[in-house]
């Protein structure tokens, strides 16, 4: 699965170069935006700064214990 969200990670990039996607964060919104929602995004619809940055979330330590 992370050679997949990877993939599109960087389809995303050569798309949209001036709204990179800087990392790949730990949450269930990398697999959401980045895989389930790539016809949008690769139809011309790049993602909102809000979807970007749940796309580059990682979870703080700790946060489950």
């Amino acid at each position: 699965m992370e050679d997949k969200v990877e993939a599109a990670r960087q389809r995303y990039n050569e798309l949209y170069p001036d709204r990179p996607i800087k990392q790949i964060g730990d949450t269930p919104d990398v697999y959401y935006y980045l895989v389930m929602m790539r016809g949008v995004w690769e139809n011309g619809t790049p993602l909102s700064d809000r979807q970007i940055k749940a796309v580059e979330a990682i979870t703080p330590p700790g946060c489950f214990s």
